[in-house]
């Protein structure tokens, strides 16, 4: 955490009327947002714009901005990629959200929850102004039907990946009124407060409610959600195309300026760039090689900024699988992971926009362990060493050999992401001097590289992006996440991590989590499942025209969207 993050979150105690709890039990339950590192992020950029302006607001035109993914699903529940998630956060409010500054703000709740003395406890008030977009009012039973997806025994088919942590932390739901919501906890869970307390965008029981688990996985209006609460709301989904989405008059904070926020499906990250170009794209992240055309390009602003997310390998270490022959010998992994000169890398592929990633949490949060150990430097030598201990000899044909079989995998990440398609066919260079046949493959994002990391595990080597909550918990790493629909695609174990990753969630002592967490790193990096690559810093591109649109690590979407407008009302 910055000096300056220390003063905001001090600042939050002084002010806060929970300050005598927070300050009882440690105050780590608070706000980790107040950290200076989330799966997919970033060192802060000069120059990065502001794009508030003392311009009067226009009603009325569209920004536009881009993606290569196209959602799967406008479930906050079922929700597990970043394309889902951008139209969700439009459409669907939570409970809470965090301003630019890492500020927990109310949406549906008046504000943060009322927290008992002894930390299970967790109450929330709801505002009495909230009405779905067919006129009916959001009140507590919208709230509790939504967690409850997630909890109620009765939506045990309900693919939800909170499930594992509802379940085994949350005692009991209630809503003894319309605008009261309470959560009671089995034992002290300090992410609470900054994720599960947050919650996911409320769905409108009164539409699903009548659904099984079953039915609730495959409903009409997950990819037609024509009844929602957020400041706009669903128009149109032309799968491979576009989302649109139109201003929600009735939106209880106010109705947004724009008519319309469109979000465009493109083939690739050049595809995106022409586009900003030539206007018909407002906002967009870019490729780093992209960033000196688009500074010369005058009607757009570069924006680089801070995040918690981060390039990925995954190695397939379950025991079902053939690939597992090759990584279940952790010197393997260490092996490869020393064969990448990633500094090289950062400079070829991300133009600077990277660091190299050293730890499984990222550096913004206040648990990052800048001293984690082992490193992975580029050490060839040190590489060919361990492959040789772990009895892969060089063949022949250049390619290592054990028991008669030829060390040769498959490589995949999603298609048309230029920066992981090209780090791909580095590593495939970088293993292959160290003799690993290493076949680079890109695939649809959605319908094979989801479901190889998520679902059906099939996959030998994996690449992706992983963005942490705000609360710096690597829960990904825990054994009981190994199962299909979690985070822990490898299926890799280890006793003393899941004991750890436990210890550090029941206390709300920040100073014990931080030295939990900085053991949990140093065993993390011993035993490379799926380590991290590169923490990325951007950059993204806006068009000047766009004003109030928020660039923050911390800031969920419905802060700022009602405010956004475009100066040409166009």
């Amino acid at each position: 955490m910055t000096d300056r993050g220390y003063d905001r979150f001090e600042r939050f105690l002084r002010d806060s009327s929970r300050r005598d709890f927070l300050r009882g039990v440690g105050a780590a339950a608070a706000l980790a947002a107040f950290g200076a590192g989330g799966v997919e992020a970033l060192a802060a950029c000069g120059g990065q714009p502001s794009t508030t302006t003392s311009v009067t607001p226009r009603r009325g035109g569209k920004i536009v901005a881009a993606t290569i993914a196209d959602p799967k699903t406008f479930n906050s529940v079922l929700s597990n990629d970043n394309a889902s998630n951008y139209v969700i956060t439009r459409i669907l409010d939570p409970l809470l959200g965090y301003d630019a500054a890492g500020n927990q703000v109310g949406r549906i709740a008046t504000g943060p929850a009322k927290i008992s003395p002894d930390g299970l406890t967790f109450t929330f008030t709801l505002r009495k102004d909230v009405k779905w977009t067919d006129g009916q009012p959001l009140t507590s039973d919208d709230v509790r039907f939504t967690y409850d997806l997630s909890f109620d025994p009765k939506y045990t088919a309900v693919k939800s990946q909170q499930r594992q942590t509802y379940t085994q932390y949350i005692q009991e739901l209630q809503n003894p009124d319309p605008y009261t919501f309470i959560v009671k906890l089995k034992k002290i869970y300090a992410p609470f407060a900054t994720t599960l307390g947050v919650g996911p965008g409320i769905l409108p029981k009164h539409v699903l409610g009548g659904l099984t688990g079953d039915q609730i996985n495959t409903a009409d209006w997950n990819t037609n959600p024509t009844v929602t609460s957020g400041p706009f709301k669903f128009v149109e989904w032309k799968k491979g195309q576009q989302v649109t989405m139109g201003r929600n008059d009735s939106y209880y904070r106010g109705a947004p300026y724009l008519d319309t926020w469109l979000y465009l499906i493109v083939g690739s990250s050049l595809d995106i760039f022409n586009k900003l170009t030539t206007g018909e794209v407002d906002v967009a992240t870019i490729d780093p090689s992209q960033a000196d055309q688009a500074r010369s390009v005058s009607h757009l602003d570069l924006v680089s900024f801070p995040g918690f997310n981060y390039e990925y390998i995954a190695f397939n270490l379950r025991q079902d699988h053939p690939a597992s022959a090759f990584f279940q010998d952790v010197r393997v992994r260490q092996a490869m992971m020393h064969a990448l000169d990633r500094a090289a890398m950062a400079k070829a592929i991300y133009f600077t926009y990277a660091a190299i990633a050293d730890s499984a949490i990222p550096p913004l949060s206040w648990a990052y362990n800048k001293d984690a150990t082992p490193r992975y430097g580029f050490d060839k030598a040190k590489a060919m060493q361990l492959l040789d201990g772990a009895g892969w000899k060089v063949g022949s044909s250049g390619i290592r050999e054990k028991d008669g079989k030829q060390f040769k995998i498959q490589m995949i990440t999603n298609a048309g992401n230029k920066v992981r398609e090209n780090l791909l066919l580095a590593l495939q260079q970088a293993w292959k001097d160290v003799g690993i046949d290493a076949t680079p493959n890109y695939v649809d994002f959605n319908k094979v590289l989801v479901p190889a990391l998520l679902d059906n595990r099939n996959f030998d080597l994996a690449m992706s992006g992983l963005g942490f909550g705000i609360d710096p918990n690597p829960d990904q790493f825990h054994s009981r996440n190994i199962p299909a629909g979690n985070f822990n695609s490898p299926g890799w174990s280890n006793p003393q991590a899941d004991k750890l990753i436990d210890d550090a969630v029941a206390t709300y002592d920040r100073a014990k989590r931080k030295a939990i967490y900085f053991q949990l790193q140093n065993i993390i990096n011993e035993e490379p499942s799926q380590p991290p690559l590169f923490f990325g810093t951007g950059p993204s591109a806006i068009n000047k025209r766009v004003k109030n649109y928020v660039f923050s690590p911390f800031v969920t979407t419905s802060f700022f969207a009602r405010d956004v407008f475009v100066t040409d009302g166009k």
